[in-house]
């Protein structure tokens, strides 16, 4: 690498840059916290007990005025983004924004320019194009003919709960949101723009999507806010193709049928000291060691029932008992362990891009619009009750209001 570190700036850090972003900088030899901003005083202390800091802020334009600085990450609330990203991009900075990009498309034009004109590179948080499970499909896929079918499953279940009126979530729609994950990994694999995009569901917000693509192909999500299960893996997608078919569940367990040369995979969760057992054992394994040791803290009025089964059918009883033990009276966080959806890989990519003077291969403003069209066009199909023709719609001179 050209640099020997790369010095980061962080504006927000809360409970998701602390766990995800924040943890990897802290764990990365070639990673230097150079600078925290946050409006919470307490957090600041905790991450300057918790890591080397060279200062922490209630002002973030001190971190773009700070020639020290050479990336910002941004983990504020979504309707800040797109300032934060102009401003650090005017600034000189490398730059990586969690998800949704924006929330207009007016303020998807004003990103699009300040990243022409940028020295620095723009990467928007869609970490999945960087999970193992994910690279190995699409792998695969380049050799397969088409049309493909992909079926994806996002359940949240209670965890995206927007009940609340105080909740910033409240009345934005889950489909941008974090259904723009999903949607960013549509045009990952497929690798084109759909033709038409249709959405129907509920006021909820449990729904089904397809997207229609020129050469036959079809992604479908169905993506639920209100109905699910905690203990049942939030994700799962299906690859179905002429020359064979592909089921991934958890980013753990891939199956791979009928395709000359390939087979099965398990993928080792992130942080986890039982890795070799994951791998060993697979998904079963893996999700009642998560219910062993995450899960049945959580209430069943919060959605969960623990896994159970007759005494003499439980798997794995006495592994799971015997890696539970050193673990009884830990804070669940130190107990959390989580498959591996591309967190660390993305990031890493990133800051070793910058440090090499490379091309990232992370999404950038572009990838970010069109997760963000293609948000726009669902929503405007559940409305209407009526198919989008998608390319029409990006070429559209209305564009939604924030708050959508």
């Amino acid at each position: 690498m050209s640099s020997k570190k790369i010095r980061l700036g962080f504006i927000g850090a809360g409970a998701f840059i602390s766990a995800r972003h924040l943890k990897t900088a802290g764990e990365t030899p070639y990673m230097e916290i150079r600078a925290i901003a946050d409006l919470d005083r307490e957090r600041l202390a905790e991450h300057q007990k918790k890591y080397q800091i060279g200062y922490v802020t209630d002002d973030y334009r001190k971190l773009l005025a700070d020639p020290e600085i050479d990336l910002i990450v941004i983990g504020t609330k979504q309707d800040t983004h797109a300032r934060l990203i102009i401003e650090s991009l005017n600034a000189g900075k490398w730059v990586w924004c969690e998800k949704p990009m924006c929330e207009t498309r007016e303020e998807e034009a004003a990103i699009l320019e300040a990243e022409k004109n940028a020295a620095g590179r723009l990467a928007i948080g869609f970490n999945r194009r960087f999970a193992p499970a994910i690279l190995k499909i699409r792998q695969v896929l380049t050799k397969l003919p088409r049309p493909w079918i992909i079926s994806y499953r996002l359940q949240s279940a209670n965890s995206y709960n927007k009940s609340s009126r105080n909740s910033f979530y409240h009345g934005r729609p889950h489909i941008i949101y974090e259904g723009c994950h999903i949607l960013d990994l549509a045009a990952f694999l497929m690798e084109s723009q759909p033709e038409r995009v249709f959405m129907s569901g509920t006021d909820d917000e449990n729904d089904i999507v397809t997207m229609e693509y020129p050469d036959g192909s079809r992604f479908v999500l169905v993506i639920t806010t209100r109905a699910g299960g905690i203990g049942l893996e939030k994700e799962m997608m299906e690859v179905f193709t002429p020359g064979g078919a592909m089921s991934l569940r958890d980013f753990v367990e891939l199956r791979i049928r009928g395709i000359e040369g390939e087979h099965d995979h398990l993928f080792e969760p992130q942080r986890c000291p039982f890795g070799k057992e994951v791998l060993r054992w697979g998904l079963d394994f893996w999700q009642r060691l998560c219910n062993r040791l995450v899960w049945e803290d959580i209430p069943v009025n919060k959605g969960l029932v623990p896994i159970r089964l007759a005494p003499e059918e439980q798997p794995f009883s006495e592994e799971i008992e015997q890696i539970a033990a050193p673990y009884a009276g830990l804070d669940w966080r130190e107990r959390n362990f989580e498959c591996d959806k591309g967190w660390i890989g993305a990031f890493r990519h990133f800051a070793e891009a910058f440090m090499n003077q490379t091309q990232p291969a992370t999404a950038d403003g572009m990838a970010g619009k069109m997760a963000n069209d293609l948000g726009f066009a669902l929503l405007e199909s559940k409305k209407t009750g009526m198919p989008v023709n998608f390319q029409k719609y990006q070429t559209a001179a209305s564009a939604p209001e924030a708050g959508f």
